[in-house]
């Protein structure tokens, strides 16, 4: 990294000076909060040194379909989906918890939600931080220090800090052992621990996933009941478990019926074949 920058197209106004004190910041390009990471400020603002260098496409290993657009704004997926599937964005809009009408969007790496800059795939609906896409391939991290870890995305699996599910992941191969990329602390100066419930001790603020909590199972519903309407204290059988002997009496049928019984017989005739029948 260059010492000093003058005409950056981020802040054209002023030299960014590249610092490393280890102090708190909040990047005004991609918003987020961070401490102890390199940045390069001024009297008005800091950035983070991957903000700064972030070119405007990146061909990103991770996701070699497309290469990623650099948008210097934050996602409008409201506004996107308004012009193209207003139904959508009026369902989505509603069940945001966001209260200012707007869908908030996540990044694929890290999962915390994005605020400002950002690399986009429109094709593919990938959003990714510009600090998430310049993360290391391997690390050797003190929360496995047996092996590197090695950066992938996989299926679904546990991570092995938070015990919550994750996609991109730090592993140890010989151990399978998992993590977010937040999870492992070379990285929590960058990214924020996750799920953390006030701020970091790093004094990272926090802006992490407010998402993907396992939540306690749920005991099962009770199964439906037939309930003999005369009696509402009466015994009742499970639906699907009808006694064939036991079936509510519909009155003598002369005719044959080649329907089942709506009331689950197991015959295919109605009325005296039922209950009347083997009942008496």
């Amino acid at each position: 990294m260059e010492p000093e920058i003058t005409g950056h197209r981020l802040h054209p106004g002023c030299t960014l000076v590249l610092k490393a004190d280890g102090e708190a910041f909040n990047c005004a390009a991609c918003m987020r909060g961070s401490s102890q990471a390199y940045r390069y400020s001024c009297e008005h603002l800091d950035l983070h040194g991957q903000c700064v260098m972030s070119p405007d496409s990146f061909s990103f290993w991770g996701h070699p379909h497309h290469p990623l657009e650099l948008v210097k704004s934050g996602p409008d997926l409201a506004g996107t989906l308004r012009s193209t599937r207003p139904e959508v964005a009026e369902a989505l809009v509603a069940s945001s918890p966001a209260a200012d009408g707007r869908i908030p969007v996540y990044c694929n790496m890290c999962t915390n939600e994005i605020r400002g800059m950002h690399y986009r795939c429109t094709p593919c609906g990938v959003f990714m931080h510009p600090v998430c896409v310049q993360l290391p391939v391997t690390v050797a991290s003190a929360a496995h220090q047996e092996h590197e870890l090695t950066l992938i995305t996989t299926w679904p699996s546990m991570c092995h800090a938070c015990i919550t599910p994750l996609t991109w992941e730090y592993r140890c191969f010989p151990c399978l052992r998992h993590f977010h990329v937040n999870c492992i602390p070379e990285h929590h100066h960058l990214l924020g621990a996750p799920y953390s419930a006030g701020d970091d001790p790093n004094g990272v603020p926090d802006h992490t996933r407010r998402f993907g909590v396992i939540l306690p199972p749920k005991p099962p519903p009770p199964p439906k009941m037939f309930v003999e309407q005369g009696d509402l204290f009466a015994g009742m059988n499970p639906l699907g478990i009808m006694d064939p002997f036991n079936m509510p009496r519909r009155g003598p049928s002369a005719d044959h019926s080649v329907q089942p019984d709506p009331c689950g017989g197991a015959f295919p005739y109605s009325g005296e074949f039922g209950r009347s029948t083997f009942g008496q």
